[in-house]
């Protein structure tokens, strides 16, 4: 029985320093007598199990204690915060060790234009004004006009328009043995009214017009002619109904549509000349197309960048810009000026220079070949590009276009029914005169020649 309760007391001590130390509140140091007390007792209690006889008794309770709460816990040190090394080679110093470092670079001069406006009508004046950034002292300022005929400049930068166009602002400063020069686009427009500015934001009929170059044009991404489509029909009737104009059609085949691009350009009526480029394309079916082959609207992603400027002859035999369509995506791009032609048969004064970019490099390659049939021959280079050339920048074909044209010459046919006309009325007023002085015999005449 002792010995049985020296083993429980030492199996109970065992426990307690056991939780103890788990939970941080006894040490080793501070209790090391007490354990080798404990054992020392312990090792006196006999080592076979017959000298512990068996109980029913409950034995007593060694349910581990809850820890107190006074005592906290020890910290435990942090593990350092820096950032482990990197595998990454670092980053080669852009100058080596006593290499002298480069002095900043001087911010290189440049002359800034500014003003209030690009659109100036005629009767009015523009401001501008010029700084040279980067120096410490303004230099003098001298201005230019690149077409004096359009717009003047005086030395204070104040702009003057003379005529209707497109004109550049030069102003020019000497820094040191260089000069720099800056450049301001300006727009010599027509005096606002309400019609003009009306169809400056609306469409009448599809028509809108621009301010800028004084011209209509047909708004093609909303317009009534969408499901018109096109053919060859229509350029044979237009003379007849005043409509005098040159054309020329390019035909190619791509991706199972036949695709026409047609430029004209000539007299619209009795009020406007000016010219067209437009695409249109059907199913591809292997046949020539006839006078009644109609094609299409193409698809939007068959749709071109087109530029066109339209020029003018002036009485002096020099081509003159009308007006430029900027360049802009269009299946149909259309440019009008108020005015009439001296001669509209062949349209030889008018002259049409575009920029064209289709969307795949074999399409734009089709269309060269087809400007080839049409007789059109390629340049050698887009500078002074000459009459009825193109030239190939990538993926722009340039084109000029003036004397090639595949309208019939009506002129024939309408001087004979002019002819018939003033044949007839001459012939009208003589019977009358005949019938007033000869009475019935007159008359007889008169419904003769009727």
């Amino acid at each position: 029985m002792k010995n049985c309760k020296k083993f429980a007391l030492a199996l109970s001590v065992l426990i307690i320093f056991s939780v103890s130390v788990a939970a941080g509140v006894m040490s080793v140091s501070d209790n090391l007598p007490f354990i080798l007390a404990s054992a020392e007792t312990a090792t006196d209690a006999p080592e076979t199990a017959t000298d512990i006889p068996e109980t029913t008794t409950k034995p007593e309770d060694t349910t581990i204690p809850e820890e107190p709460t006074t005592p906290e816990e020890p910290t435990v040190p942090e593990e350092p915060t820096t950032t482990p090394p990197t595998t990454e080679k670092p980053e080669e110093p852009t100058t080596k060790p006593n290499e002298p470092v480069a002095p900043p670079q001087p911010v290189k001069p440049e002359i800034i234009i500014t003003g209030d406006a690009i659109n100036v009508p005629l009767l009015k004046t523009l401001q501008l004004s010029a700084t040279v950034k980067g120096v410490d002292k303004q230099p003098e300022i001298k201005w230019y006009s690149s077409d004096t005929e359009l717009a003047t400049v005086d030395a204070n930068g104040l702009v003057t328009p003379k005529k209707v166009g497109r004109v550049m602002i030069s102003a020019k400063a000497k820094i040191g043995s260089e000069t720099i020069t800056g450049y301001y686009a300006v727009n010599v427009t027509t005096p606002r009214n309400f019609i003009k500015s009306f169809l400056e934001t609306n469409q009448v009929l599809s028509y809108q017009y621009s301010y800028v170059d004084d011209y209509y044009y047909t708004n093609d991404k909303d317009c009534w002619q969408d499901d018109f489509g096109f053919a060859r029909i229509y350029d044979l009737v237009a003379p007849y109904v005043l409509m005098e104009y040159d054309y020329s059609r390019v035909f190619f085949t791509y991706e199972g549509q036949d695709f026409m691009i047609q430029l004209w350009k000539g007299q619209y009526g009795l009020l406007f000349y000016g010219g067209e480029i437009g695409i249109y394309s059907k199913p591809a079916d292997g046949k020539e197309p006839g006078i009644m082959t109609f094609y299409k609207k193409p698809a939007e992603e068959y749709w071109p960048n087109i530029e066109m400027s339209l020029y003018h002859q002036n009485i002096f035999g020099e081509y003159e810009r009308e007006f430029t369509r900027d360049y802009d995506k269009y299946w149909w791009c259309t440019g009008f000026k108020d005015g009439h032609l001296r001669i509209q048969e062949p349209a030889n004064e008018l002259r049409i220079v575009g920029r064209i970019t289709l969307p795949e490099p074999e399409m734009t390659e089709y269309f060269v070949q087809g400007l080839r049939d049409c007789g059109f021959k390629e340049a050698g280079a887009v500078e002074n590009l000459p009459i009825d050339h193109f030239y190939v920048d990538g993926d722009d074909v340039h084109v000029s276009w003036q004397d090639i044209s595949e309208a019939e010459n009506t002129m024939g046919i309408k001087l004979t029914g002019a002819a018939f006309f003033f044949f007839s009325f001459f012939a009208m007023l003589l019977g009358m005169l005949l019938m007033l002085g000869m009475g019935s015999l007159g008359l007889m005449f008169l419904i003769f020649l009727i």
